[in-house]
């Protein structure tokens, strides 16, 4: 037996040692189909690995540098979108908290709401953004950090005073105080009391102050300011450059469009409900009946029928209704108008007097030179230098990205 067995295994170590031609290529045909599942698993790994990584790729490489905005040279890409929205959202979050948080299906449904028109509102405010940036620019228009410096230390200032409300002291009249003047009318003077101090009138047109904080209480009010709001120091400097850029170039338009004095017009009118009684009202005052008599006893204008329909002075671009303020810049002194209708019902106007360069009341002015700058605006951004590009799939890959379901 053991002969036997020795006689095998030397004839499989003589096999071995000299393999046969069919061994030779069965062996050769098993060691091809193993490198052949090895190459294909290779593969297979190589392709889950590109095709993986191409994902990864055009999601945070190619989505995220989609052009969704071009204004003038200017690209927005949905990346600076989404940074542009992240503060907001976050500051949405923050609110939140404060009425549930998302575990309360109201808010967060609405937080889903607000979220999802971020995209098209934001978009509109950054081009808003470049649009003044431009413009600032070509104008030699700019902001300094100093300049920022100070409005954020005024900004903070004004958000701790109204998070901490000084005590409101208990007023005492003013022993220097008479108890009438000449005329006859009181003059007592209600301050806070404060020792020895002698209480002064200040004129009308001093400013108010602006508030401020000591050095030792910046430090934590900015970053209360900062925690309420959902924001970094850099994004809230960010925030103010852009408001104060604004604010130069609006008052740069406003002065271009709206100068301080201006042909303006001298007008009164009657109002009245039915086109029948304009009408008969107008004749009446073409056979020379009084307009103030008319306009007192039949306007239904309460603003003016005190007066006789006395709509005082006014330039261009103060009358709400178009038609009327058409209408007294058309007219001579003396003149009426015919009968003119708009939504608040029939007017008739005559112009008193005319004034090609009357000066403009500061309040106007400033109505007048923001209107300016809010239709220069509104013409730039329908202007071709504005093309928007954002589609639906831009909007879903960044409200992914604020967990937001597409």
């Amino acid at each position: 037996m053991r002969g036997a067995r020795e006689s095998k295994s030397a004839t499989v170590r003589a096999a071995a040692a000299a393999p046969s031609r069919r061994q030779q290529s069965r062996w050769r045909r098993e060691q091809h189909q193993q490198r052949l599942l090895y190459i294909a698993v290779a593969a297979l790994v190589v392709v889950v690995a590109l095709i993986f990584a191409g994902g990864l790729l055009y999601d945070n490489v190619y989505r995220a540098n989609q052009v969704v905005a071009q204004v003038g040279p200017d690209s927005i890409t949905a990346t600076q979108l989404l940074d542009e929205i992240r503060p907001q959202s976050q500051a949405l979050d923050a609110q939140a908290k404060q009425f549930g948080g998302a575990s309360d299906q109201q808010v967060s449904d609405y937080l889903t709401q607000q979220k999802r028109s971020m995209p098209d509102q934001v978009l509109n405010d950054l081009i808003d953004v470049h649009l003044i940036q431009q413009e600032a620019a070509r104008r030699g228009i700019s902001v300094t950090p100093a300049e920022v410096d100070d409005k954020e230390r005024e900004t903070v200032a004004q958000f701790q005073a109204s998070q901490n409300p000084a005590p409101t002291e208990e007023p005492t009249a003013t022993p220097e105080a008479s108890p009438t003047s000449e005329g006859g009318a009181a003059l007592t003077s209600l301050t806070p009391a404060v020792p020895t101090a002698v209480p002064t009138v200040a004129p009308a047109t001093t400013p108010t102050p602006v508030p401020t904080l000591e050095e030792s209480a910046y430090g934590s009010a900015v970053q209360q300011f900062l925690d309420k709001n959902s924001l970094s120091e850099a994004d809230l400097r960010t925030q103010l450059e852009r408001s104060l850029l604004q604010d130069k170039v609006q008052a740069a338009v406003g002065q271009d469009q709206v100068p301080d004095t201006q042909p303006q017009v001298h007008a009164r009118q009657i109002v009245v409900a039915t086109s029948d009684q304009a009408n008969d009202l107008l004749g009446q005052l073409q056979n020379g009946a009084d307009f103030a008599a008319l306009a007192s006893a039949n306007s239904t204008d309460t603003a003016t029928k005190a007066n006789g329909g006395d709509m005082g002075w006014f330039a261009k671009g103060m009358q709400s209704s178009k038609p009327i303020e058409d209408a007294a810049f058309s007219l001579q002194p003396g003149q009426l108008s015919s009968v003119i209708q708009d939504s608040a019902g029939y007017h008739i106007v005559q112009v008193i007097e005319t004034d090609p360069a009357r000066a403009v009341p500061a309040d106007q002015l400033t109505s007048l030179r923001q209107k300016a700058f809010s239709d220069w605006l509104t013409g730039q951004r329908s202007s071709q230098n504005v093309k928007i590009s954002l589609d639906q799939s831009e909007k879903d890959w960044i409200l992914g990205r604020l967990g937001v379901r597409p």
